[in-house]
């Protein structure tokens, strides 16, 4: 893919070249942003290849999106969700959140009660005989 894109970079090389040898700057001006966003696509490939090269090296350091949920007690799509406030990282489609990053958010939320429904009260009996004071 990136050898059919340089290819192309420097096919539209030589073709703004003959366009500013014939003077048709419209011609030169529609060939240079066509080459500019090749060479931006080009990047863009380049730095997703580094950013999966770097997660399989780093992969230790990093969960997937059902590991975090499993270990903050949360659905994944909601882990995944809140993507950027864990500095989360999209690669290959797929989010890979810090292990640092996740294993504070446990330490904070472990300590609190979960949001839902309130425990009954166990110690409670109930009322018989209808007295309403």
């Amino acid at each position: 893919m990136q050898s059919y894109i340089t290819e192309k970079i420097q096919l539209l090389q030589s073709e703004l070249l003959r366009a500013l040898d014939r003077n048709d700057y419209l011609a030169a001006l529609k060939i240079r942003a066509a080459q500019k966003e090749l060479e931006e696509l080009l990047d863009e490939i380049e730095k997703q290849e580094n950013a999966m090269h770097d997660a399989i090296r780093d992969a230790k350091n990093y969960y997937t999106s059902r590991e975090a949920a499993r270990i903050l007690g949360l659905d994944p799509s909601n882990v995944t969700r809140k993507a950027t406030v864990f500095h989360a990282r999209k690669i290959g489609g797929k989010w890979y959140f810090p292990k640092d990053v996740i294993d504070e958010e446990s330490n904070k939320t472990g300590r609190r009660a979960k949001p839902g429904r309130k425990p009954k009260n166990v110690h409670q009996s109930p009322v018989k005989g209808g007295d309403y004071r």
